[in-house]
């Protein structure tokens, strides 16, 4: 198994409930329609806690892939020209600060 993530932040002038509803009603659907070779696609929502300091990015992302290849095959798909990776794309930049995204692999080391 192997597994990406994400930091995102909210587009400037989003709430946060703005940005999940779009997230889970609009860019869920999307992905999961475009990049069937994601076997698990979960996002953990930041709650900041009255006082604390707002942190740099609202969601941590996980995208569960069976295999470095599927997940080159969806990254390959994402960088195409074709018309589903551009709606894909464009979505992203409907909801989400680019400037404050990050993508990276991880590997898990859970406790038995």
């Amino acid at each position: 198994m192997v597994k990406a993530m994400t930091l995102t932040k909210r587009k400037p002038g989003l709430s946060r409930e703005e940005f999940i509803r779009h997230y889970e009603e609009v860019h869920v659907p999307l992905g999961l329609k475009y990049f069937p070779t994601i076997k698990r696609y979960v996002r953990n929502y930041v709650i900041t806690p009255p006082g604390a300091k707002e942190l740099d990015f609202d969601c941590i992302t996980e995208y569960w892939y069976d295999s470095i290849d599927d997940l080159e095959a969806a990254v390959r798909f994402w960088q195409s020209e074709s018309e589903g990776a551009q709606a894909v794309r464009d979505d992203e930049l409907s909801f989400r600060d680019e400037s404050k995204t990050a993508w990276f692999l991880v590997e898990e080391k859970p406790t038995e």
